[in-house]
């Protein structure tokens, strides 16, 4: 069974073991972010819109150097979370009543490419704080702000589960050795480069 750097490289794609500290420095840019999230918007503070920025800039990172077999799922993932950052600057400048709402929903494109990611760890690495957040975590944030009013203790409880369930996921990324190949071994191998 070839390595994962041979299957890289079999499959032509370019991507090393910086692209990989890469991405994993977006998962901690990520856990940073939803880190000041749960500790600032329990607390009231309007600077928790910082963590919100910090996760969305650590979705970005690890979404650009993502690598996955298909690259139909890297381009909806990076789809997902560019246009969310752009319909959260467009947000911007839409008529007040409407604002709320394409805002929210561009953090929630932006989250489906997390759990996009996290949902690929998942399956590649069996973690479950992974399918826990594709499945629950961020559908359920981005649902409850979606459809109903703004509720501070969901949004407080939600976002504290977000944070411990992505911290997790984080850490045993961490430890993973630069490279890993897909555990579970459902990934399979690359398709060949086309000649």
């Amino acid at each position: 069974m070839p390595t994962l750097e041979e299957q890289i490289s079999m499959a032509g794609l370019t991507y090393g073991r910086r692209h990989d500290i890469t991405y994993r420095t977006g998962l901690v840019i990520q856990v940073l972010g939803a880190a000041l999230l749960a500790i600032l918007y329990p607390l009231e503070n309007p600077f928790y819109t910082i963590g919100i920025m910090l996760f969305e800039v650590g979705v970005l990172l690890s979404a650009i150097y993502l690598l996955v077999w298909m690259s139909m799922v890297k381009k909806f993932i990076l789809g997902s979370v560019l246009l969310g950052i752009a319909l959260q600057v467009a947000g911007q400048f839409v008529p007040e009543q409407h604002a709320g709402l394409v805002i929210i929903s561009g953090i929630g494109l932006v989250c489906a490419g997390a759990g996009g990611m996290v949902g690929k760890e998942a399956y590649c690495f069996g973690y479950r704080e992974g399918w826990l957040l594709m499945l629950l975590g961020f559908p359920v944030m981005v649902l409850a702000n979606l459809i109903g009013k703004e509720n501070h203790i969901l949004n407080s409880v939600g976002f504290s589960a977000v944070f411990l369930l992505l911290l997790s996921l984080t850490g045993k990324k961490l430890k993973q050795p630069l490279l890993s190949k897909c555990s579970t071994n459902v990934c399979g191998t690359p398709p060949a480069a086309k000649a």
